[in-house]
């Protein structure tokens, strides 16, 4: 139907210009202006922001002599957020859909250098959302669904009962839902921005409990969270629609690529996401690239005690439980160089780290902020090509508490299976430095190449394997033991 109704309208057009054409000469199509698509809200879309996040939280006290006692406590910081979803445009004026986001945050109260402070260190929502365009570059949307955030204690929940210190959870994770809402902005075919604020109510949690000198006492927060945030978001496939065959061809490749994934071993995890542009051309040429991560750790280990005092304002004793929140994040410029059948990329920028202890524990060196260069260097085969055999190499150094990470992977490649383009499975190993800290990882992965649009690759990959440690055990990469993880790529 639409093609013939196209036909029309052409055959109109040139009823109404007949007169005027022939009048210089005779007809041509080239003087006709292409008719294009009108661009629509409809797509998959990714987006990176930053906000202020307010918290305010109802303290409940109660104990078995009768005493009671509720209070209101509040906190404030900056955050960061990833998000990620889908549209889809009904009708002319109205879009629904999907998403999920992720938030680092730095909400806190009280004081982190006297150890009684509390921090919202993360979060994250999965939702829906429903807007009514005012007009085609410009929609207002209502947000509703599920969060949950992570409240790290460092000495708030402990109780002083003026003889010894009661100590409350290193940590709780506090779900609820979330309503919001806000407006987005088409700035071009592919880039939106987007203003959101945001209400997140909580279940109650306890906090600290327990029995002392023949009293039961219950502590506990019931916290809520308003934030607001702006967000410069990418809708994947908008050039096709307002330019048609302005798409990167086969020869040049993707421009960006966009990851993120979930790492877990003993007394450990870790979220990390980043994203690389390619500056000139495309993936599929030689080139330059700019190249972001960040990586979010927590970890938790026993303190081997040492030469400082066993104050715990200076240093925790032998045998004290650390957890430990190890924050990263890089820039780095990098020259790809591309063959046949491989490619390797060198890279070269800057890292910042921040590593909390709690309770300090100064035998430890990988503590504080550190930054410094840091270098990458990345060797891989084609995985789209029909050869059987993949290999990959992937090594980085960090002058940001003296970091070195190295990993190596070989597959076999199934090809088509399992409903992906391609299957690569085989052995891996790796090795995380952090100063001293040795982890080595011996496992296998597997990688499943999906064909999300004719034009967006997509690469889910699992890994699963033994860890081994050192004495200390200290690195973000957790104790001895199982570990496993996955991650998932866009091409684009």
């Amino acid at each position: 139907m639409k093609s013939i109704l196209k036909s029309v309208t052409a055959g109109t057009a040139l009823c109404v210009t007949a007169s005027a054409a022939y009048a210089d000469g005779p007809f041509s199509l080239k003087d006709t202006v292409p008719v294009v698509e009108a661009p629509t809200w409809t797509g998959v879309y990714f987006g990176a922001g930053m906000g202020y996040g307010h918290n305010s939280s109802k303290n409940n006290y109660y104990d078995s002599d009768g005493a009671r006692s509720s209070k209101s406590e509040h906190a404030d910081g900056g955050l960061v957020s990833l998000l990620y979803g889908y549209d889809r445009q009904v009708c002319d004026r109205f879009v629904v859909g999907v998403f999920g986001d992720i938030d680092l945050s730095d909400i806190t109260r009280g004081s982190s250098d006297d150890h009684n402070a509390l921090q919202i260190d993360r979060g994250w929502s999965v939702g829906g959302r429903a807007g009514f365009l005012i007009n085609d570059r410009t929609l207002l949307f209502a947000t509703a669904g599920y969060t949950q955030a992570h409240f790290q204690n460092d000495g708030w929940w402990d109780i002083d009962n003026g003889s010894s210190i009661l100590h409350g959870a290193h940590s709780k994770t506090f779900g609820g839902y979330f309503v919001g809402g806000g407006l987005e902005s088409r700035l071009t075919d592919n880039f939106y921005l987007r203003g959101e604020v945001r209400y997140s109510d909580y279940s109650r949690k306890v906090t600290n409990a327990g029995s002392f000198a023949g009293t039961d006492y219950v502590d506990a927060e019931v916290p809520s969270l308003i934030t607001g945030r702006v967000s410069l978001v990418y809708k994947l496939g908008r050039s096709e629609i307002a330019n048609p065959g302005s798409e990167i061809d086969d020869t040049q490749g993707p421009k960006y690529i966009t990851y993120a994934g979930v790492d877990g071993a003993n007394h450990a995890w870790a979220f990390y996401s980043g994203a690389l542009a390619k500056i000139n051309g495309g993936f599929y040429t030689n080139g330059f690239i700019l190249r972001s991560e960040g990586i979010v750790a927590d970890y938790d280990y026993i303190a081997t005690g040492g030469p400082f005092t066993p104050d715990p304002a200076a240093s925790a004793p032998a045998g004290t439980r650390i957890d430990a929140r190890d924050r990263s994040l890089d820039v780095m410029l990098g020259y790809q160089w591309v063959q046949n059948d491989w490619s390797a990329t060198a890279y070269i920028g800057y890292e910042v780290r921040d590593v909390h202890l709690s309770p300090n524990d100064m035998n430890n060196d990988v503590r504080g902020t550190d930054s410094g260069l840091k270098v990458a260097f990345e060797l891989e085969t084609d995985d789209e090509s029909d050869k059987p055999f993949y290999g990959a190499f992937e090594t980085s150094y960090s002058m940001a508490f003296d970091s070195y990470w190295a990993q190596g992977r070989l597959g076999y490649n199934f090809q088509k299976m399992l409903g992906a383009d391609s299957v690569i499975f085989g052995p891996e190993v790796s090795v995380l430095d952090d100063d001293g800290d040795l982890a080595t990882r011996v496992g296998a992965f597997t990688t499943l190449r999906y064909q999300l649009t004719p034009k967006i690759p997509m690469r889910v990959t699992f890994d699963i394997g033994n860890q081994f440690v050192n004495d200390n055990g200290e690195s973000r990469s957790g104790g001895e033991g199982l570990y496993g993880g996955g991650m998932v790529r866009f091409d684009y």
